[in-house]
């Protein structure tokens, strides 16, 4: 995906409060129809915008029949929204369509299109107000008195506008098979946009990005795009090809969305049925870009020879200060017959015997993280999972469960959790990963 593409892809974007879900059902056909005409004349990218218009059409008209743009009517239709002097109210409208096009388009170029385009319709007074508009979305400065009407849309362009500004911290996450990659990834984003089982779920690469703020949807291109991705769409992703996902990312370590992630998961590479998957992993360790590389191990199947062949290989081809070990699975450990401090020096003991020195190792219950994330968002469960969450929290409840413990002092100290859950967050170490991943809490 192109770098500009990709900074529309990652957008948030919520129509929950807009000013025009109040207004008039004719207004509303009028104005989506000219906000559709001016995305269409001015915005790159037909497949994101048409997509995001859709959205529009769902707000504003519905199942009714909008209006069609015609030689004749296109200049009389434009007038009455933009700049009716038999409505000189309306002057508003012009200036929240303005910012539609600017959250669709994503683009300073295609905004000072439609700026353009809309001057032609507007005296000299009029203009100088659009442009402070169009100034006021491009600036950090407290938004004019006389814009705050539109305050909740110009402040979405601005999250989104500094978001994409940003460097994007890019991770490549790998494992073997029932590892638990796909659950430490919902564990990640707070949401279940991977599928897990105990047969092979990821088929080919696919790209996780974070979003800016929760605005309640998901985006899917594999290879169509589609703004409101359901479970199911999720679920049947990425078996054809690669495929990307983006969303806000649930955060333990920082109330906002951390900096821009993408993090890119891989096909098991162990798959004795599949074993393009492993030919797929590999070509992505060589060619793919990335900062960190997360390597998933299962703390139950530690030492095999296909593991060993694989640490190897990445040993041989990934410098030792990008890898992360994530030890899954200690929560199935039973505390009179495993030792939790034992198998972490095992496994430190191997790594640095097969070239990794000073190896970082966090000790994790990626399902218990995904079980949390879920009840600090407020997520239904199922019986089976509310029974897991109330099993898991007094195992972890007990000191030789605190995986925070085991942390390697190199790594960024653990703040103390403030409330019960964040608590058990950092207990069953989500809570140190994310400090590594992402820097130190805003909390």
């Amino acid at each position: 995906m192109e770098s500009t593409l990709r900074n529309n892809f990652v957008t948030s974007h919520s129509l929950i409060a807009h000013p025009l879900k109040k207004a008039k059902k004719k207004t509303k056909i009028q104005y989506y129809v000219i906000l559709e005409y001016l995305v269409n004349r001015c915005a790159g990218f037909a497949e994101y915008a048409s997509a995001r218009l859709s959205q529009y059409h769902s707000m504003l008209i519905g199942n009714e029949s909008a209006v069609v743009l015609t030689d004749g009517n296109r200049e009389r239709m434009i007038r009455s929204m933009v700049n009716d002097w038999l409505r000189p109210w309306m002057w508003k409208y012009r200036l929240w369509l303005m910012c539609d096009i600017a959250l669709i388009a994503a683009d300073k170029s295609a905004i000072e299109k439609a700026q353009k385009i809309m001057l032609g319709y507007l005296n000299k007074r009029q203009s100088a107000a659009l442009g402070i508009l169009v100034s006021a979305l491009f600036t950090n400065e407290a938004v004019p008195q006389k814009l705050l009407f539109a305050e909740g849309l110009i402040h979405q362009f601005r999250v989104n506008r500094r978001f994409a500004a940003q460097q994007e911290m890019r991770i490549l996450i790998t494992a073997n098979m029932s590892a638990g990659k796909s659950t430490l990834i919902n564990a990640l984003i707070g949401k279940q946009v991977a599928r897990t089982s105990q047969e092979a779920c990821t088929a080919n690469l696919c790209y996780l990005f974070n979003k800016p703020v929760e605005d309640g949807s998901i985006y899917l291109l594999a290879p169509r795009l589609n703004l409101n991705a359901t479970y199911d769409d999720l679920m049947d992703a990425g078996q054809a090809g690669s495929s990307d996902i983006a969303s806000y990312f649930r955060s333990f370590v920082h109330l906002d969305s951390p900096s821009r992630i993408c993090l890119i998961d891989t096909p098991g590479v162990n798959s004795a049925i599949n074993r393009e998957h492993g030919i797929r992993t590999r070509k992505a360790i060589l060619d793919e870009q990335y900062d960190k590389l997360i390597y998933v191990l299962n703390a139950n199947q530690l030492g095999t020879d296909e593991e060993i062949r694989y640490l190897k290989y990445v040993s041989e081809n990934v410098p030792g200060d990008k890898v992360i070990f994530v030890l899954n699975k200690l929560d199935n450990f039973k505390s009179t017959d495993d030792s939790i401090a034992a198998s972490i020096e095992g496994v430190q003991h191997d790594l640095v015997h097969l070239g990794f020195e000073n190896p970082v190792i966090c000790p994790l219950s990626a399902y218990f993280a995904f079980l949390l994330k879920m009840k600090q968002n407020g997520e239904p469960m199922n019986e089976d999972e509310q029974d897991a969450y109330d099993y898991y929290v007094k195992k972890f409840s007990r000191p030789e469960y605190d995986m925070s413990t085991y942390l390697d002092e190199s790594t960024t100290p653990v703040q103390a959790a403030k409330d019960e859950r964040s608590a058990l967050a950092v207990r069953c170490g989500l809570y140190g990963l994310e400090n590594i991943l992402y820097g130190g809490s805003d909390r």
